[in-house]
């Protein structure tokens, strides 16, 4: 997988489509860093982290362990043709309001999230600092 990637809402990165078993996932991008599992009470999600990627991946039970919700805090994937990754809040909104995704909706003082398309962004000192989108 290249560095240079671009988030497909609904869809996956370009490399990764939702749906991928962790064996398809494990041929493109090898072994995790990490991997730890989350008892959500109802269900179990398996997270995979490439770190060296700025790459997160979660595979949920409810969808027989298939690729589910990515996380990217690297500045080379792009949203829309954008870097979003190291954007101002407020830009990062303004831009996102031009795309027709739905109406923003505050998640805190750190995340502004997408409803309709499945898409938070998380900031950090007031710059996004990662990208979750998830299977619509």
């Amino acid at each position: 997988m290249s560095k240079a990637q671009h988030i497909m809402l609904g869809k996956g990165l370009a490399d990764l489509p939702f749906g991928a078993t962790r064996s398809e996932v494990e041929a493109v991008l090898g072994q995790p860093d990490e991997r730890d599992e989350v008892d959500l009470g109802d269900e179990i999600s398996e997270a995979w982290h490439y770190w060296d990627l700025g790459i997160s991946l979660n595979f949920d039970e409810s969808e027989n362990f298939q690729l589910t919700t990515i996380e990217v805090a690297s500045p080379e994937v792009t949203l829309f043709g954008k870097n979003v990754i190291g954007m101002k809040r407020e830009e990062a909104q303004a831009f996102l309001d031009t795309q027709k995704i739905g109406p923003a909706k505050q998640e805190t003082s750190r995340g502004l999230a997408y409803e309709d398309v499945e898409l938070t962004l998380w900031f950090n000192g007031g710059e996004c600092a990662e990208i979750q989108f998830s299977k619509m």
